[in-house]
């Protein structure tokens, strides 16, 4: 039971990681006022989502989730490494590299909704 608890932390704490990492973007962005300096978003993005990733894999685990449950987690990682492979496309392919925010929407989703998913599981 705790570490089913544990495990719905470390998914709302990812999901919280998402939420952040979309406000960093906007704090950075020149017409909202900022700096136009995105680093504090590419090193939350690279660490501390990558990180609360790492620990929700770690609990799901540990609480011997089932297998379809820690798919959604793979997909989750999935949408992570993508989401960390579209700005370096921005040279090349410009169009794939804006699906930058539309694949946050997604990674966000899925996190809320795998989150919610995992309270659920928690009552049943």
């Amino acid at each position: 039971m705790v570490l089913r608890r544990l495990h719905q932390m470390a998914a709302l704490v990812f999901a919280a990681t998402i939420v952040i990492q979309v406000f960093l973007a906007g704090v950075a962005l020149a017409n909202l006022g900022g700096s136009g300096d995105f680093s504090a978003h590419r090193e939350f993005g690279y660490t501390a989502v990558g990180l609360a990733w790492l620990v929700l894999l770690l609990t799901g685990l540990a609480a011997r989730r089932p297998r379809a449950e820690l798919g959604f987690a793979l997909l989750l990682l999935v949408l992570y490494i993508v989401q960390t492979a579209l700005p370096n496309l921005r040279s090349s392919a410009p169009l794939v590299a804006a699906l930058h925010p539309v694949n946050a929407l997604f990674l966000f989703g899925l996190a809320a909704w795998y989150a919610r998913r995992t309270g659920q599981m928690q009552t049943a």
